[in-house]
């Protein structure tokens, strides 16, 4: 290996690294946001059955 050849690999390698973290990260945050999400419309439509049992 050259000299000259070491930045551009050491730079290739970096965004290679993260893609990698990104590819993994990613479905992990979209996972979490759609619970939260889902968490949060059911906690909202359970306050608003509050004041009316057995209404379906």
């Amino acid at each position: 290996m050259f000299s000259h050849e070491g930045l551009g690999l050491m730079s290739i390698f970096i965004v290679l690294l993260l893609c990698v973290l990104a590819m993994f990260i990613h479905p992990v945050h979209a996972f979490w946001s759609w619970v939260q999400r889902r968490r949060r419309r059911l906690s909202v439509e359970h306050a608003g059955r509050e004041g009316k049992p057995y209404s379906r």
